[in-house]
């Protein structure tokens, strides 16, 4: 009698291991398909696929006109994708947040609102300032994409500190935390969804962006390798940016347009000159471009070539090869290009 017992007491304890298991995996999966995840919770935002504004903004871009519309934005944003996402990654924001730049600026880092807000990020003067970034007569940083991105993604991540939840956060990135938080108190809500008297701009921003984080998503349009890439060029002498496009065989206008930090054309030491590759006439130039540095330099008095090389640590051979120089001795006020090449690709060469 006892070992019957014994036996029906272990099938019964097994079943119910085996219950339990069932129900965390069931659960687990059930979280994986309303989330449109399964993996780290800090990589990707939750669809909040219960709100009628969400779905009426995923119905919106159901309209084929809407979508095409939406897509040529993306199409656009892919050049500044890997510069933005690896940004983000860095410090230690959900992934998806990237794709708030499609919504705030349509992916065009030469945004400029009717408010004044300005760049990739749409950021204001004074929120520039307050996270680093240079904004006056002569450089605005907030077109800079590196530089605003970075400064966006401490604000974002800076409001997600004050309430503890991305709809919360993001909201605050477009009216403002004082005003959500006085919200917040006002109605005694714990998230956005249940908040009103909010300007029509704030009430459709969230909904709208988790809309387009969810039909971009489903495209793939973003896990497509982009057709270009975005070089960056590091200036290390004081010059003008059309010396600069005339060096790089490059429309004025169009450097221009990638670079409107420069509100004057005048590029300060430091800073880097951004170029989609694609634009770029000079195919010597662009064979040695990737995972190489590249450097803008103007000689304030004559150099040898064997000295500037090894200032950068470059071959003088390759020096005279991208810039057409005959002589070992460069002149005064003379735009060199030099490339410092990677590991891999001396070893090509070699």
């Amino acid at each position: 009698m006892l070992k019957p017992l014994l036996a029906l007491c272990l099938l019964t304890a097994q079943a119910g291991e085996i219950y339990s298991t069932v129900k965390k995996e069931s659960a687990a999966l059930l979280s994986c398909i309303t989330k449109e995840k399964c993996g780290d919770s800090s990589v990707y935002l939750d669809i909040p696929w219960n709100e009628p504004s969400f779905q009426f903004w995923r119905s919106y871009y159901r309209n084929r006109w809407n979508r095409l519309k939406l897509f040529s934005y993306v199409d656009n944003f892919k050049l500044f994708y890997p510069t933005v996402k690896k940004i983000f990654k860095e410090e230690g924001l959900p992934e998806d947040l990237a794709l708030l730049a499609v919504v705030e600026s349509n992916g065009n880092p030469d945004a400029v609102s009717k408010a004044g807000a300005a760049g990739l990020w749409q950021l204001m003067p004074a929120t520039a300032r307050k996270y680093g970034l240079k904004v006056n007569r002569y450089i605005d940083e907030r077109f800079d994409l590196e530089k605003s991105t970075r400064a966006a993604a401490r604000y974002l991540k800076y409001l997600y500190s004050l309430f503890n939840r991305w709809d919360l956060a993001i909201a605050a990135y477009n009216a403002g935390p004082g005003r959500i938080e006085n919200r917040l108190k006002k109605l005694g809500a714990d998230e956005f969804w249940d908040l009103t008297k909010l300007p029509d701009e704030t009430l459709n921003y969230v909904p709208k962006f988790y809309a387009v984080l969810n039909v971009i998503k489903k495209s793939g349009l973003l896990k497509k390798e982009p057709s270009e890439n975005l070089i960056k060029v590091k200036v290390v002498s004081r010059t003008y940016l059309r010396r600069i496009s005339k060096k790089l065989s490059i429309s004025y206008p169009l450097l221009k347009r990638f670079n409107r930090t420069f509100k004057r054309g005048i590029v300060p030491a430091g800073y880097y000159v951004y170029v989609p590759s694609k634009h770029f006439k000079r195919k010597d130039f662009l064979k040695y471009v990737s995972s190489s540095k590249v450097y803008i330099y103007v000689p304030r008095r004559a150099e040898r070539v064997s000295y500037i090389a090894k200032k950068f640590g470059v071959e003088p051979k390759l020096i005279k090869e991208l810039n057409s120089l005959r002589r070992g001795v460069v002149y005064r006020g003379q735009t060199l290009l030099i490339v410092k090449l990677s590991k891999e690709r001396k070893n090509d060469q070699g």
